[in-house]
C-alpha cells in the first residue's frame, strides 16, 4: 500500500468521524433554533389570545384546535411554562412531538388558563434532511479526496518513483553505471535526489576500494603461499631426512594448503555477498546433479558408501551455473566427508527441492550452527568449516530455504527452492 493510499484512507476515516460528530452538533443546533423560533410563535399567539379575551370574555370553557382556555373561578398567579407533549399530527396521523404551552393570565379580573401547542419542523424531518446532506457531501468529498489522491500519486509522486526506478537498476558491479535521477521542482525531492548522488557515489568508491583491496590480498597470498609450498617440495625431496623432519615438512605442507584454500574461499564469499555472480541462465539441474555426482563417483567407491539416486528429469532453475555447481559439490563432498567407512548416502530431486541424506556421527554443534562461518564437528577437523556457510549464501541469493535435520545417525540437508 503506497503512501498517498495510505493518507487516503487516513483522510476518509478523518472526515467519516468529523461528519459524525458534526452531523450531532448541527442537529442539537438546529433543534435549539426551531425550539426558539416555536416558543416565539407560541408567545405571540398567547399575546393575540390575551388581546382577544380582553375584548370577548370566555364564560366558561374555549377549545379550539390546539388552543384550550378555562376560566378560573378565583384569581391565580401568572405564569408561562413550556413543555413537550405527544399529540396525535392531523394529517400524517401518527403521534409527533409538540412543544406545549401552558399559562395563567388575569384579564379585566379575571383569571384564564391557557393552553396551547404546535409544531413547525417535526425533529425526524430535521434528522433526515441533515442525513441526506451530509451522506451527499460525505460521498461528493470522497470522490473528490480519491481523484485528487490518484492525480497526486501519479504527478506530484512521479519523480520519486522515477527516483526509485533509478535505485532499484542500481548496482555495485557496474562501476562505469551513472545515475540520472529526474528533476523536481519539489524542494524534498530535490534534497533526497542529492543525497542519493551523494551516498550512491561514496558507495561505489568504497566498494570497489574494497573489491581491490580483497582481489588483490587474495593474489597477494597466493604468490607466498606457492613460493613456501615450493620450498617445501625442495626440502622433502632432499637426502638424509629424517622420518621426523619428513612429518614436520608435510605438516607444514597440509596447513599451506589450507590456508590458500581459505585464502580462496574467502574471496569467494566476498564475491557472492557483492552478487559478482551474474551470468544467470537456465540451468538443467537434474543432468548438472548427475554430472556432479559421476565426478565424485572414485571418492564414493573409495570409502564404500552405498548411493543411492532418485533424480527426476528435465528440473531446470534460473541461476549461475558456477554458483549451482558450487552449491552442488560442497553438500556432495560434506556428505561423503562427514559419512563412515561403507556408509550410505541418498540423493534427491524434484521441482520443489533437493535433499541429501548421509550417514555419520553425530554432531557436536547445534543444527542452527552449521551454517555459520568456522563452525565445525570435532569429526571433521581437516574442514575449515566454510563449505555450508558458502552454501547457505548461494541459497540466501537466490531465496533458496536451507535446513538441516539429524535422526539419529542420518544427516540430511534439504534445500527448497
Amino acid at each position: 500500500m503506497n503512501l498517498i493510499v495510505r493518507i487516503t484512507i487516513l483522510f476518509v476515516f478523518v472526515s467519516l468521524i468529523v461528519f459524525l460528530v458534526g452531523g450531532v452538533i448541527s442537529y442539537n443546533v438546529m433543534m435549539r433554533e426551531v425550539n426558539f423560533e416555536q416558543k416565539r410563535f407560541l408567545t405571540e399567539r398567547l399575546e393575540r389570545i390575551e388581546a382577544r379575551l380582553e375584548r370577548r370574555p370566555v364564560q366558561d370553557t374555549l377549545q379550539w384546535s390546539k388552543l384550550t382556555v378555562i376560566r378560573l373561578e378565583d384569581l391565580a398567579e401568572e405564569s408561562t411554562v413550556f413543555s413537550d407533549t405527544i399529540v396525535m399530527h392531523s394529517q400524517l396521523e401518527r403521534e409527533e412531538p409538540h412543544l406545549r404551552l401552558d399559562a395563567i393570565r388575569t384579564i379585566n379580573g379575571v383569571s384564564y388558563e391557557i393552553s396551547l401547542f404546535d409544531i413547525i419542523i417535526e425533529a425526524d424531518d430535521i434528522r433526515d434532511g441533515l442525513e441526506e446532506s451530509l451522506v451527499t457531501m460525505y460521498l461528493i468529498l470522497l470522490a473528490a479526496v480519491l481523484i485528487i489522491g490518484f492525480l497526486a500519486s501519479y504527478f506530484i509522486l512521479r519523480p520519486f518513483n522515477q527516483t526509485l526506478d533509478v535505485i532499484k537498476n542500481f548496482s555495485l558491479t557496474k562501476p562505469d553505471q551513472k545515475l540520472k535521477f529526474p528533476k523536481s521542482s519539489v524542494t524534498e525531492f530535490k534534497r533526497l535526489n542529492h543525497f542519493l548522488e551523494e551516498m550512491t557515489s561514496k558507495v561505489k568508491s568504497d566498494y570497489q576500494s574494497l573489491k581491490e583491496f580483497s582481489e588483490n590480498a587474495s593474489h597477494e597470498f597466493q604468490t607466498p603461499i606457492a613460493i613456501v609450498q615450493s620450498k617445501l617440495e625442495v626440502l622433502l625431496d632432499g637426502e638424509n631426512l629424517r622420518e621426523e623432519q619428513i612429518e614436520q615438512i608435510s605438516f607444514a605442507q597440509n596447513t599451506i594448503k589450507r590456508l590458500s584454500n581459505l585464502s580462496n574461499a574467502l574471496a569467494l564469499l566476498t564475491k557472492i555477498d557483492n552478487q559478482e555472480f551474474a551470468n544467470v541462465s537456465e540451468i538443467n539441474l537434474s543432468e548438472t546433479l548427475k554430472r556432479m555426482l559421476e565426478e565424485f563417483k572414485e571418492l564414493i567407491e573409495l570409502k564404500s558408501i552405498e548411493l543411492v539416486v532418485d533424480v527426476n528429469e528435465g528440473i531446470t532453475l534460473r541461476a549461475d551455473l558456477v554458483l549451482i555447481e558450487l552449491l552442488m559439490t560442497n553438500l556432495i563432498n560434506n556428505s561423503i566427508r562427514h559419512n563412515w567407512e561403507g556408509g550410505n548416502i541418498k540423493v534427491s530431486l524434484n521441482e520443489e527441492s533437493l535433499k541429501i541424506t548421509n550417514t555419520g556421527p553425530k554432531l557436536e554443534i547445534s543444527g542452527d550452527q552449521l551454517f555459520e562461518r568456522f563452525k565445525k564437528s570435532n569429526q571433521s577437523a581437516k574442514s575449515m568449516g566454510l563449505g555450508l556457510a558458502i552454501v547457505k549464501k548461494i541459497c540466501d541469493l537466490y531465496s533458496y530455504e536451507i535446513n538441516y535435520k539429524n535422526d539419529d545417525d542420518m544427516h540430511t540437508i534439504h534445500v527448497r527452492f
